[in-house]
């Protein structure tokens, strides 16, 4: 089992009638401006039409925590465009999570994708039995950084929405198909969550639907903010 590296989790759902908009805000400006930034690996966006309270999750991949912490990435925070300031009123239960990845089985990215927030680690001890599960192709495992950390304007937990904020990880499960991501996360809900806790308030089975940049990392560049130092 290896580890290594570090993600950021963010669960939202949106204000009804603007979920066009929305897609195309994040396609476009929203997840190229944040992989631009020094330590950012990429970014995907994931979907789940039918979920109670997180329709969408966004998973960005970073070379170590400390990248949420570099002037370009606060710049981001801190200093929206008028689109993402004209955004952020749209969005409803917004959960933003920093986890440094403590295990890592299986390899490659799936079409699919479970995302489990845990109250413990015991699921960490389990990522090579949870990989051979049929359809599922790599598994990971993130622990929660404090969650004091930036949330760019928007809310760090989920509050109205029912939606506990007391998790310590992150657990991944990247799957061939939508069916095999479902049938990993009904038994990983059911073997890593209390029995009182409905598995839509801690997670989900998303499709993903965007991944930033495609083959070439160099497209990253093209979305740096002109005043950024070169590093």
């Amino acid at each position: 089992m290896g580890s290594g590296g570090a993600f950021l989790a963010l669960w939202n759902d949106l204000e009804r009638g603007h979920e066009a908009e929305y897609d195309i805000w994040h396609t476009r400006e929203h997840v190229p401006e944040r992989v631009a930034a020094p330590g950012f690996r990429s970014g995907r966006r994931y979907v789940a039409p039918d979920h109670p309270v997180h329709r969408w999750f966004t998973l960005y991949d970073v070379a170590e925590l400390g990248c949420f912490e570099t002037p370009e990435y606060l710049d981001l925070l801190h200093n929206p465009t008028p689109w993402s300031a004209g955004m952020r009123p749209r969005f409803r239960n917004f959960l933003r999570v920093p986890c440094k990845v403590t295990g890592l089985a299986g390899f490659g990215l799936g079409a699919a994708l479970a995302v489990l927030r845990l109250p413990d680690e015991a699921a960490l001890h389990a990522l090579e039995e949870l990989v051979r599960q049929p359809g599922i192709v790599a598994t990971r495992f993130g622990r929660r950084k404090d969650a004091s950390a930036p949330s760019g304007g928007l809310r760090a937990g989920a509050e109205g929405s029912g939606v506990p904020d007391d998790f310590t990880a992150v657990l991944l499960l990247e799957a061939l198909t939508r069916d095999a991501a479902a049938r990993a996360f009904s038994a990983a809900a059911e073997r890593f969550l209390a029995p009182h806790l409905a598995a839509g308030l801690a997670g989900g089975v998303y499709d993903l639907a965007f991944a930033f940049p495609s083959a070439d990392p160099a497209e990253r560049n093209a979305h740096r903010r002109p005043h950024w130092p070169i590093r």
